[in-house]
């Protein structure tokens, strides 16, 4: 029974997709992903790596896109919405509050402490606990998975308009203050704090214990997460939120073989990659609805300006600043009572910081069963250059993004799609590429990236004159490094953006390619090319159960899914095969 039920579930993925890849009408739409299309029209070939000749940007035959416009739905693109969590049967919801006087204490640059995980670290299903953990293992977990959470936060924080102090930078200051503990970070005052971290503003992170449930023909995977934002000049609340992320997957069927297949499916949506995506879902939802600075971050420069402005050098940290650090803090330094909130549920361990972390990238990596599960068949190319060893670069900006995907229209199966205005596609090529860009941003700061501002990068090129595409594309890396302040510039293509529905398979599709090139040598440094299908599955063969699932695919393809396509899938697949050492120096651990 096993083995028929196998073969027909093989034979109508089979059909499924090669329907799919007919109705597209190309080859690119579901299979023939070429990752050197970027290599081979904006870059020089991939044996410029290898070269000793500086590499350099050509200008593509694409039509000149123009730079810097509005960019659409800047604080609604990913966040769920009503219909949203209808069509996915989630329960959950995201509650916040702004304090009255939050526009008069925005905070500018933010400092995102350690995360406080509220469970016991072990993996439950329905609530029993199915592992063994001895109490070191416990500690480790605890602390990956709230360092886990705390990373994606940062991330989708720096991808806004705020500055953030490095993580890097803030677990050096904790530890050389001896502040190692949950109980000792909450017994300093945030105005302390944030004298140490330079930061006007800190976050406080809590992520409760993770749900796994199993029904039969549903399954689901809950985060809960509950953060506060707490000005360090006046100690008070200026944002609070919390959100309980539900990921679910429910096949209803009639038929018993149809049964069967689907609780085998539901089974298989209690995976990492799953558990990874509730998280980011969860930070996502919370910093969409952080509310944007009333004032500038920095100042914005006209298109004309008698000066050529460029943005300043970072402070090193002197030899007093550094004696001051090896202090223990003082007692007028403590608060009482040590907590940021009253405590929630039964009274736990106090949480230890710095411990081993579990593999952090392999968390944000799909493994070889997600892409067989998924039908994904997206696959990702790194080429790093020999004199990655040689520059090191340890700052990082993201230039303006090229969108050769889809001309401003909306690709279903292959075919565009589109009654926008040349201005409204001029605008939606500009929004489609700057998502994309910020969206690396933010996974590359995961992963520990000194990554500049995004609003700060746009304001300096639009102070030298740019406004098209050719703009970038004739302007060499070294003179942008020298603008920008910093080692590295990343160049970036989005290649592929369409919709795919075939009666009981409905996608999304996302590609992109992205080059890390030195400021100082205008060498390429390292290459990385891939796309990701969000897909929906749902075989069956009753005729009501075909109907179902129809319908239930069909709706897959909303705003909130080519979020995840681009945020969660492709952009975090980019950087997590971004090279180690670009990172800053990791911290050592108690």
């Amino acid at each position: 029974m096993i083995l028929q039920l196998f073969g027909r579930l093989t034979l109508a993925h089979l059909l499924l997709v090669f329907s799919a890849f007919c109705s597209a009408g190309h080859e690119s739409s579901l299979f023939g992903y070429n990752s050197s299309l970027f290599l081979s029209t904006s870059i020089q070939p991939k044996s410029a790596l290898s070269s000793n000749q500086p590499t350099t940007l050509a200008i593509t035959e694409a039509e000149d896109q123009p730079l810097f416009l509005q960019e659409e739905g800047l604080t609604s693109h990913g966040k769920k919405h009503w219909y949203d969590y209808l069509i996915e049967a989630d329960p959950g919801a995201c509650k916040i509050q702004i304090s009255p006087d939050y526009e008069q204490n925005a905070p500018q640059r933010i400092a995102v402490l350690p995360f406080l995980e509220k469970g016991s670290g072990k993996f439950s299903i329905n609530g029993i606990k199915i592992d063994n953990r001895d109490k070191d293992n416990v500690e480790s977990w605890r602390w990956t998975i709230a360092q886990r959470v705390r990373r994606v936060f940062f991330g989708f924080l720096a991808s806004r308009e705020f500055e953030v102090v490095p993580l890097s930078k803030i677990d050096q200051v904790l530890q050389a203050k001896n502040i190692r503990t949950e109980i000792s970070l909450q017994s300093i005052k945030p105005e302390v704090l944030g004298k140490w971290l330079g930061a006007d503003a800190l976050v406080y992170g809590e992520v409760f214990p993770y749900q796994r449930f199993y029904m039969i023909m549903g399954s689901g995977i809950r985060v809960l997460l509950s953060i506060k934002i707490i000005s360090s000049k006046t100690g008070k609340v200026l944002f609070s939120g919390s959100v309980n992320r539900n990921l679910l997957d429910i096949n209803p069927r009639f038929d018993p073989v149809d049964i069967g297949i689907s609780s085998v499916l539901t089974l298989t949506n209690l995976r990492d990659i799953n558990l990874k995506r509730a998280e980011d879902e969860a930070c996502r939802e919370l910093v969409l609805r952080i509310p944007l600075s009333p004032r500038k971050a920095y100042p914005v420069f006209g298109d004309t300006t008698q000066f050529a402005p460029k943005a300043l050098p970072s402070k090193e940290t002197d030899a007093s600043t550094e004696a001051y650090l090896l202090k223990h803090p003082s007692e007028g330094d403590f608060i009482k009572p040590p907590r940021a909130w009253a405590a929630n549920g039964k009274k736990l361990e106090p949480q230890r910081f710095f411990m081993e972390e579990k593999q952090f990238v392999a968390h944000s990596k799909k493994k070889t069963m997600d892409y067989v599960l998924e039908m994904d068949p997206s696959r990702f190319q790194r080429i790093a250059s020999p004199f990655l060893a040689i520059e090191q670069p340890k700052t990082f900006a993201l230039l303006p993004f090229i969108e050769e995907a889809t001309k401003g229209k909306f690709i279903l199966n292959g075919i565009p799609l589109s009654f926008r205005s040349k201005e409204k596609r001029e605008q939606f090529r500009w929004t489609i590429g700057n998502r994309l860009r910020r969206a690396v941003a933010c996974y590359l700061a995961q992963r520990d990236l000194d990554i500049q501002s995004i609003e700060l990068t746009d304001s300096i090129l639009k102070a030298h004159g740019w406004k098209k595409l050719s703009d970038m594309l004739v302007t060499d890396p070294t003179t942008i490094g020298d603008w920008l302040g910093v080692d590295c510039v990343i160049y970036g293509k989005v290649s592929s953006m369409m919709s795919i529905y075939s009666l009981m398979y409905a996608a999304c599709r996302v590609g992109i390619s992205v080059k890390f090139v030195s400021t100082k040598s205008s060498k390429t440094l390292v290459e990385v090319s891939g796309s990701r299908t969000e897909s929906s599955f749902a075989p069956a063969f009753d005729p009501l159960d075909i109907a179902i699932s129809s319908l239930t695919t069909a709706l897959l393809i909303r705003d909130v899914t080519f979020r995840r396509a681009e945020d969660e899938e492709v952009c975090r697949e980019i950087a997590a095969r971004i090279p180690s050492s670009m990172s800053q120096k990791p911290m050592g651990t108690n």
